[in-house]
């Protein structure tokens, strides 16, 4: 290794001798009886450690440090001094910046030892210049990184904002032709049927209020929704024309009940099955029929084999039927129908459908502002209709908009009294 480099100065040539003799086994030793030509070799050369005897003629020790500072501020100084030269001593230490001094007479060993220590504080201090230099320029590297990563992290971010409003439009354009599609399938439907398409939506709003109440996920609560929207499509490629079901319920008074006809599934799911996006709606479409103690079809399965939104389509569609549907020719009020879904749960209806929906046409369907179908035991003064109220023989009798008085109320009992067929009326 290279040796350190240490620099004397004195005007005694017999102590710079003695202190050569100490130190040049360990370290390379150059000697100044001059202060100035001490400086001089400075500017061209490195130095290590600096070591300045106090009293010297011309320019004293005290004044050589602190030009020696200037010239060579990374060198340690030590300076050589006796105890009445303690003002100067001071000075040296004040403007020299010496890091030390040594006494006269000096002890050999502890010139060493000093020379030594000295040497350690300049590796450290040169350790730490070198570190403190490498972490100035790895910041610097890593501020050119950030800045970088910033542009990259600016042009990906633009990239990906394009993108995204690519999607959204892609999105969006999708989305209106799935409307379409949801569209032009219900209007066939309701020209297959000759139904209101305000019924086929109640009874999807019927089916959404029911799997929310029911805490169904995101996803089930709008496959329930677009399946009862749909639930009918059999009807597109065949002619309606099988008579609703008739069970005779001696609970109602002997008065025939007409469940809603077949919705002619099979067929159904064989048209929605062209439609990807369908794909979730096929089983709800298929067993909108099954019982739930497995007597119904196609494939006679019962309670939770039968799939959640199945159950739910098949309590719906039926009370929409039982109370609305022109075609029905043994409707019942509201509340014979509710009765009527209570009294053949674990039957025809999953118990907690049904629960659920009676709660829904308690409450939720009031603040949806779904069209209520109600009565006339139920209907109060002052409702005001949100349909157009119909004979039972299809005859217009009262407009939408139309606020119910004590008059019309009582023509209208006498008019169903007189038929005997409840009059649907929607709030």
């Amino acid at each position: 290794m290279q040796k350190a480099q240490v620099l004397i100065v004195d005007d005694e040539q017999d102590i710079l001798k003695s202190l050569t003799r100490i130190l040049r086994q360990q370290y390379d030793v150059t000697t100044f009886t001059s202060g100035q030509e001490a400086l001089d070799h400075l500017q061209d050369n490195p130095i290590d450690v600096i070591i300045s005897d106090m009293r010297m003629p011309e320019m004293d020790g005290a004044e050589f440090l602190t030009k020696a500072k200037d010239v060579c501020p990374d060198a340690i100084r030590l300076l050589l001094t006796g105890y009445s030269d303690m003002e100067s001593t001071i000075r040296a230490v004040n403007e020299g910046g010496i890091y030390s001094y040594l006494s006269k007479p000096w002890d050999n060993e502890e010139l060493k030892l000093t020379v030594a220590k000295v040497l350690e504080v300049l590796e450290l201090r040169k350790e730490k210049k070198r570190l403190t230099e490498e972490l100035t320029q790895k910041n610097a590297q890593l501020s050119q990184w950030n800045e970088s990563l910033e542009e990259k992290v600016k042009q990906r971010t633009e990239i990906i904002q394009k993108a995204n409003k690519k999607l959204e439009k892609l999105l969006v354009s999708r989305s209106q032709t799935f409307r379409d599609i949801l569209a032009a399938l219900s209007a066939i439907i309701q020209q297959a049927t000759g139904r209101p398409q305000q019924q086929v939506e109640r009874i999807a709003e019927y089916s959404k209020l029911i799997a929310i109440k029911m805490e169904l996920s995101e996803k089930e609560v709008s496959h329930c929704y677009l399946a009862s929207l749909l639930h009918e499509i059999g009807f597109i490629g065949a002619e309606v024309e099988k008579e609703p079901e008739k069970i005779d319920e001696p609970q109602t008074d002997d008065v025939a009940i007409c469940l809603a006809p077949d919705a002619n599934a099979e067929l159904g799911v064989k048209i929605i099955s062209k439609i990807h996006r369908f794909a979730p709606l096929i089983d709800i479409i298929r067993y909108q029929d099954e019982n739930f103690d497995g007597t119904g079809g196609p494939e006679h399965l019962a309670g939770t084999d039968i799939p959640i939104g199945a159950r739910i389509l098949r309590v719906t569609k039926n009370y929409d039927f039982f109370v609305s549907n022109p075609s029905n020719t043994a409707r019942l009020r509201p509340t014979s129908a509710r009765a009527y879904l209570k009294q053949h749960t674990k039957v025809f209806y999953d118990p907690k459908v049904v629960d659920a929906f009676l709660k829904v046409l308690e409450k939720d369907v009031i603040e949806s502002e779904i069209d209520t179908c109600v009565g006339l035991d139920e209907l109060k003064i002052g409702a005001v209709l949100k349909q157009d109220v119909y004979h039972p023989n299809g005859q217009l009798m009262i407009t939408a908009g139309q606020e119910i008085n004590a008059t019309i109320l009582n023509r209208l009992k006498h008019i169903e009294e007189a038929v005997e067929v409840p009059i649907a009326v929607y709030v």
